[in-house]
């Protein structure tokens, strides 16, 4: 016998969302109140209705929709919901009598659909029914969780958008749900319309441009009669004027972008408003520090504007995402954010801007310091993430407060140095022009500077910005910042050959160095000295004072300067002849290169595997190795100091002469495709990942990380159990997400249950 329902027949195909439908038929068994959330737009009524469609014969005494959406008066809900259920009318009874009579023992799947506007009403509601009538089980839709007990919250995610890597291929960009919906929407205006090479990337773009919504990409997908894909990648830049060509007989804040925004807006209070329109100043993403920063003056205490926050990701505004075990980060979709914008520009408030900027220039001191000697895996990862948020107070600063900007570019002088040099350079060379009265703040941008572009193989500019600085620094008493513009100066001259005045200013800033106790200016004025002895024959004086920089730098916490120590460490001992020592330190240095992301370093630590390849008797392995290297330095526009690159040459000519010209040039062939971590396994003699017997495309160690995620285990947890850091399991996961296009660990949980079996 069919199940009575009274679900409306779909009128056009449901695309995707296998998995999220697969995880919420498996938490229905385990819950008996779900609610799907998520901003407007997001799709979460027809997930609901199909996973109802899916499991009707579940539920043998009825399934019923309640669309509260038309619903103005919290008066009319019991009835409402009586009425859905087709209960019988009896005069004496009340509709919330009829209802906790009727399924008091009745197996009923009762979904109330678009409950945010009278979430207060619901949740009562809600939870009499559950503690009445045991068999009953409820899925609500609404874009603020009702704040019942025993509520399981599940946020509707966006549909998959291709990568940008796909987006030429038009059978790599079909395979996301978002252009699959996009084209089958598009064939209803459009009969014929065919997704093919010549508009594959601007529908791509198009669905990534607007995250996947899928209200949004069925508008934009409506104008695919009366204007190109190109034409509407063009005028998103103006979203919610473009896209208002809803269906007439939908709601009306489903009709249009605007309106599905501004009846969210509506819902919130003077506070969370407030907050709202402020949270657009970030670009990329913020932290709850930065919320404070720019909150409104009441709630001014930190638990007040988390609490005002918490709500607006509640109604579904802000997405909260955990980054790994220790922080969150929060964020708003574009589309969000961009009509958050203009609300803040309609506000008489010009004073924002300058809040936002403050608090990054403080961010950004902390952080430059941290990079010094604290987490720098860590650090570098935060302002990765800052990054967008950095770009907007500079850009901000330059105009506004020149001063401010100069500043915020010397704090980020050591991000720069070890990520986005040419990026940095051009802040550098753009903050270094204006007309300012900070001189320390210049004499440490100049020193940003000198690192940088010395670090990218130039001497004339170095030159010139480490002069200034070494006279600044002397005329305000910045000994610590003299030290590393000599030490440049230093570095100036072993490149020119002159190695008598390399030491003169080396050695001064060894003295300086030892005097301020400063142990990283010691270990790196150690190490320059002994390049400039090894480069002169004398390796076993520079093997000394490289052993004492290692033993200096080791307990300092800057990893990123001793991967360069043990580098050249590691050339002095294969110059010595000492292969098995180099061996291991070079392995030890590109380790911690790769873990940082010091592209330069590990360029130069594959030249020296290269070298020892060639020692070790494996030409071809040496001419991978350096093509691999080859290929790294030419994205950086990097040139190494003639001595070592001498070196180089000459192993790989001797190299190429061993294999003959057919062999050699497939093995550099071999060499140039790799990418890092491919170049990073290789060197260091790990093989491929084994080919999964069962298509999987997770390697062996995701795979283990993958099965333990669906038994449950917390990253920490994972971390344990493989004898991993906690942020490699956090950075497996995030793989696996990436990899198989999901979102939650509770997709991972199915997807690992339905692929391997387990779970």
């Amino acid at each position: 016998m069919p199940t009575p329902n009274n679900l409306p027949a779909e009128l056009s195909s449901f695309v995707g969302r296998e998995p999220q439908l697969a995880e919420l038929r498996r938490l229905l068994r385990r819950s008996r109140l779900i609610t799907l959330t998520g901003p407007g737009g997001a799709g979460k009524t027809r997930l609901a209705l199909h996973l109802a469609a899916d499991i009707l014969s579940h539920y043998p005494d009825g399934v019923w929709l309640v669309e509260l959406a038309p619903l103005a008066d919290a008066r009319l809900l019991e009835p409402t919901v009586a009425a859905a259920c087709r209960l019988t009318e009896k005069s004496k009874r009340r509709p919330v009598d009829a209802l906790l009579e009727d399924l008091a023992s009745r197996k009923v799947l009762l979904l109330l659909d678009g409950c945010e506007h009278m979430v207060d009403p619901c949740s009562s509601l809600t939870s009499r029914l559950l503690r009445s009538c045991p068999k009953l089980t409820i899925v609500v839709t609404s874009r603020e969780p009702l704040g019942v007990p025993g509520e399981l919250i599940w946020r509707t995610p966006s549909l998959s958008v291709p990568s940008p890597g796909e987006a030429s291929r038009p059978a790599l960009v079909l395979a996301s749900e978002a252009v699959r919906l996009y084209v089958e929407r598009a064939q209803l205006v459009r009969p014929g319309f065919q997704l093919d090479a010549s508009i594959a990337a601007p529908v791509a773009q198009i669905c990534a441009r607007l995250e996947g919504i899928p209200l949004a990409i069925e508008l934009a997908a409506s104008l695919a009669g009366m204007m190109s894909q190109e034409e509407t990648l063009d005028r998103l830049r103006d979203r919610f004027r473009l896209l208002v060509g809803g269906s007439r007989t939908s709601l009306p804040r489903h009709q249009t972008l605007r309106q599905t925004v501004d009846w969210s807006y509506g819902l919130l209070s003077a506070a969370e408003k407030a907050l709202f329109t402020r949270l657009a100043l970030f670009a990329g993403g913020f932290d709850l520090e930065g919320a404070e920063a720019v909150a409104p003056s009441s709630p001014s205490d930190s638990e007040g504007v988390l609490r005002v926050l918490s709500r607006l990701v509640d109604k579904s505004l802000v997405v909260a995402e955990p980054v790994g075990p220790r922080r969150t980060r929060y964020r708003m979709l574009d589309t969000i954010r961009e009509y958050a914008l203009e609300k803040l520009q309609q506000s008489d408030e010009a004073d924002f801007p300058a809040m936002h900027a403050q608090h990054y220039l403080a961010w950004c001191t902390k952080a430059g310091g941290e990079l010094r000697a604290g987490d720098q895996v860590e650090w570098l990862a935060r302002i990765d993430e800052e990054l967008p948020n950095i770009r907007l107070a500079l850009g901000w600063a330059l105009i506004e407060k020149p001063d401010d900007a100069l500043r915020l570019a010397a704090a980020m002088g050591p991000y720069w140095h070890m990520r986005r040099q040419r990026e940095g350079v051009q802040w550098l060379d753009l903050v270094l022009d204006l007309a300012t009265s900070s001189l320390d703040s210049r004499a440490v941008a100049l020193l940003a500077r000198a690192r940088i572009n010395w670090r990218h193989g130039e001497t004339i500019g170095p030159k010139r910005d480490a002069e200034e600085c070494a006279e600044l620094s002397r005329n305000l008493g910045l000994d610590d910042v003299l030290a590393s513009a000599l030490n440049i100066l230093g570095l100036l001259r072993s490149a020119a050959g002159d190695w008598s005045g390399a030491d003169e200013y080396l050695k001064q800033v060894l003295q300086i160095s030892r005097e301020l106790g400063n142990g990283l200016g010691v270990a790196t004025s150690l190490n320059n000295m002994a390049l400039g002895a090894s480069a002169r024959g004398d390796n076993e004086g520079a093997a000394a004072m490289l052993e004492e920089a290692v033993t200096a730098s080791r307990p300092l916490g800057n990893r990123f300067m001793l991967g360069v120590i043990l580098d050249s460490l590691a050339r002095v001992r294969l110059r010595s002849g000492a292969l098995d020592s180099a061996r291991t330190l070079y392995r030890e240095a590109i380790s911690i290169s790769v873990e940082l992301g010091d592209q330069l370093n590990i360029a130069v630590c594959l030249e020296g595997l290269a070298l020892l390849a060639l020692g070790d008797g494996d030409p071809a392995r040496t001419v991978k190795l350096a093509a691999a290297a080859h290929s790294f330095r030419t994205k950086l526009e990097n040139e190494e100091t003639p001595d070592w690159t001498g070196e180089v040459t000459r192993g790989l000519e001797t190299a190429r002469g061993k294999l003959g010209r057919q062999e050699a040039d497939a093995a550099w062939r071999e060499g140039a495709a790799m990418n890092i971590p491919e170049a990073f396994d290789y060197a260091i003699g790990a093989g491929p990942a084994p080919i999964q017997a069962n298509g999987s495309p997770l390697t062996g160690r995701e795979t283990q990380v993958a099965l333990l995620v669906a038994e449950g285990m917390t990253n920490p947890e994972i971390a344990k159990r493989l004898r991993m850091a906690d942020r490699t399991a956090d950075a497996h996961v995030e793989h696996i997400r990436n990899k198989l296009g999901l979102r939650t660990r509770s997709q991972i949980a199915v997807w690992a249950h339905e692929r391997l079996g387990k779970g």
